[in-house]
């Protein structure tokens, strides 16, 4: 059995300030497990949490690209992940950002993320009755709905974390763009979103990959994940152009949230082309949509958010089949949980697609 207490790192957004509170802990009750964190990413939505640029409400506990180990099942737990496999205490795990009903119109729609009566790691209130909701914690209590997953044998900490946000989000994205074999694909934004999409989108049969982003070293590095052309944004349409013969590109994933990205997409989508949008997660500045260019080149506009639990297991068997790439690298620097603001400092640097938090490793 555990302490009667555990650290969490509460988020104050008055002070823009985390604090370390103790609070006490109780064993699963139900099909719930509970969940020893053994690290927890800090995704581009905590940041901007963080900073107040995305609304929350307050006192909670970030995080949610999170991996951890079973410490105790609830008495009705039927110890089955999602996929079929055996749970048992100690397994290496990571669950859907979303804890759903299945029963709801959302759900019934296939729409899970959207769920009524939904629990969403790492974006609830902090109350007495239910204080383990985020990944900033040394343990985190699954509620009922959540979708839970074995991590493959081997996968490392690095890897598994952002698993169960940066990637399965973009297996969603994947998944309504369609089949992708033999296509022309361009990534807008070369963040940990971004070149995870160039990984992806080589393995699912592009012919080309091109990656926009403001930041050179960025671009390189997107490269080393199966971009086939690189470009910063001045040189965005005279590199599609040149590429594609002037037809434009087959689809665009837009990864950044920028206005301005998504106003010069229109320019390099060829003719029944799609554009995915992924990254505005956080309000920002209106566009103009240029209606007559939708309606002569017969696009396709679609928005992700967040994914439905099939994604987030096509995600794991992704990661686990393209184990030669440098996955390890896109987590540069690891914290205590007792260092976290500190964490979030750097987290905001260019320089790091990730950094985590986790007493397990060795820092």
């Amino acid at each position: 059995m555990m302490s009667d207490s555990g650290l969490v790192a509460l988020f104050e957004k008055k002070s823009s300030l985390f604090a370390i509170s103790n609070c006490n802990l109780k064993g699963p009750v139900g099909d719930q497990i509970l969940i020893k964190v053994e690290g927890c990413t800090i995704c581009g939505s905590d940041v901007h949490t963080f900073l107040g640029r995305r609304s929350a409400q307050v006192p909670t506990v970030l995080g949610h690209e999170i991996a951890g180990r079973i410490v105790s099942f609830g008495p009705n737990n039927k110890r089955i992940d999602y996929s079929g496999n055996h749970l048992e205490i100690g397994a290496f795990v990571t669950w859907s950002v979303v804890a759903n009903c299945d029963n709801c119109i959302y759900c019934k729609r296939g729409q899970p993320q959207k769920c009524d009566s939904n629990f969403k790691y790492g974006h609830k209130k902090h109350n007495p009755e239910e204080p383990w909701v985020g990944g900033l914690a040394e343990y985190i209590l699954l509620v009922h709905g959540t979708k839970v997953f074995k991590i493959p044998e081997g996968l490392s900490l690095e890897v598994a974390c952002p698993a169960n946000c940066t990637t399965a989000t973009n297996v969603a994205a994947f998944r309504v763009a369609g089949n992708l074999a033999g296509k022309v694909v361009l990534i807008m934004g070369a963040g940990m979103l971004g070149v995870t999409a160039c990984a992806m989108a080589k393995f699912y049969g592009a012919k080309l990959v091109i990656v926009c982003d403001t930041n050179e070293k960025r671009l390189l590095k997107a490269c080393e994940f199966g971009a086939d052309q690189s470009t910063l944004p001045a040189g965005l349409s005279d590199v599609v152009s040149n590429l594609t013969v002037g037809l434009g590109v087959d689809i665009i994933f837009e990864l950044t949230g920028a206005p301005v990205a998504f106003e010069n997409a229109f320019e390099c989508v060829g003719i029944g082309g799609k554009i995915i949008l992924v990254g505005s997660v956080f309000p920002s500045e209106p566009v103009g949509l240029p209606m007559e260019i939708v309606v002569r080149k017969l696009l396709s506009i679609k928005g992700i958010h967040n994914y439905i639990p099939e994604d987030l297991a096509q995600a794991l068997d992704f990661l686990n089949q393209t184990r030669h790439l440098p996955w390890e690298s896109l987590v540069g620097k690891w914290f205590n949980l007792s260092d976290v603001d500190l964490a979030f400092q750097l987290a905001q640097s260019p320089e790091y697609y990730r950094v985590g938090i986790s007493d397990a490793m060795n820092h």
